[in-house]
C-alpha cells in the first residue's frame, strides 16, 4: 500500500480526511471538534499521538475549527497559507506553523502535496494532489467550479475526494436565505452536483479507481441524488474512456470506508 485515506466526515458540519501511507498519518482539515476527532481517529484504530501533521485547505470552519483544541497538547506541524492563517484566527506556536503556498509542493515524511487555488470565498483556499510511490490522489473540496487548472491537477490521480455540495433544484426552493442562495451558487460557492456531472462528462479521464462524493449540504442534497447524478454522467462517458471507477459518497455523521491505492 502506497497511500490511502479515510473521511472522518464530511459536510457543512466539519470537515476531515485522513491520509496515511501506514507508518505517517496525515489530516487534511480538522473541521469537527477536538473530542470528535480523537473518537472518529480511535474508530480507524489510531490515537492523536500518531498523528504525523495537520495540513489545512482554507479558514473556513469546518474545515479549521478543531484544529485548536485538537493539537493543543501535540507537537505536530500545521501546514497552512498565509492567507488562510491570518483569516482563521488560529494561534498556532511559531515552530509548528509551516508555511505553504499554491504550486510549491511540500513534503511530509515522504507523501509529497501539491497545493493548488481552487476558486471559493476564502482567503487563500488551495486543494491537493498528494503523491507517494507513483500513487496520486487529491482532496478538493470548497470550489465554485472546476477550472481548467483543476481538472489538469485531477489528471491521472488513482483517487478522488471531490465536492458535490448541492442540488441546484433543492438549493433553489429550500430554506436558505435568497442571499446565502446566491453565494452557494456562485463562481466562488459550492460545487454542484450538475458541476460535478459536467466534470465527468467533458474533464475526467476515467484513470481514478475510487472517486468519492463530498461535502454535501444536509439541506440542499441527498446522498442518492448526489450518487445518480455523477452515474449518468460516468455512464455516458463510458463511450469514449474505458472506466473502472466506483463512485461512493461521504457522510458527515460517520467514518468513510478506507480507501488504499
Amino acid at each position: 500500500m502506497s497511500l490511502s485515506l479515510v473521511l472522518l466526515g464530511s459536510g457543512s458540519s466539519g470537515n476531515a480526511t485522513l491520509v496515511s501511507d501506514g507508518d505517517t498519518h496525515i489530516l487534511v482539515d480538522v473541521g469537527l471538534s477536538g473530542k470528535e476527532t480523537e473518537r472518529r481517529l480511535a474508530e480507524c484504530g489510531l490515537t492523536p499521538q500518531q498523528i504525523s501533521a495537520i495540513v489545512v485547505s482554507h479558514e473556513h470552519g469546518d474545515h479549521c475549527r478543531g484544529i485548536g483544541p485538537f493539537a493543543k497538547h501535540l507537537k505536530v506541524p500545521v501546514f497552512i497559507t498565509d492567507g488562510a492563517y491570518a483569516a482563521s484566527g488560529l494561534v498556532i506556536d511559531e515552530s509548528r506553523r509551516q508555511r505553504i503556498e499554491s504550486g510549491r509542493a511540500f513534503d511530509v515524511h515522504g507523501v509529497v502535496f501539491t497545493p493548488f487555488a481552487v476558486p471559493h470565498d476564502a482567503a487563500d483556499p488551495i486543494a491537493f494532489r498528494i503523491e507517494k510511490s507513483g500513487v496520486r490522489i487529491a482532496i478538493v473540496l470548497d470550489l465554485g467550479y472546476v477550472s481548467n487548472l483543476v481538472a489538469e491537477r485531477l489528471k491521472g490521480c488513482d483517487g478522488i475526494v471531490l465536492e458535490s455540495n448541492h442540488d441546484i433544484r433543492m438549493l433553489k426552493v429550500g430554506p436558505y436565505p435568497w442571499a446565502l442562495k446566491q453565494r452557494v451558487m456562485s463562481r466562488r460557492g459550492h460545487l454542484s452536483n450538475d458541476g460535478v456531472s459536467e466534470y465527468l462528462t467533458n474533464g475526467f479521464d476515467g484513470k481514478a479507481s475510487h472517486l468519492v462524493l463530498a461535502h454535501l449540504s444536509e439541506k440542499n442534497n441527498l446522498p442518492d441524488l448526489a450518487m445518480l447524478s455523477a452515474q449518468r454522467a460516468l455512464e455516458e462517458r463510458s463511450s469514449l474512456v474505458s472506466l473502472q471507477t466506483r463512485l461512493d459518497v461521504a457522510r458527515p455523521d460517520r467514518v468513510s470506508a478506507r480507501y488504499r491505492f
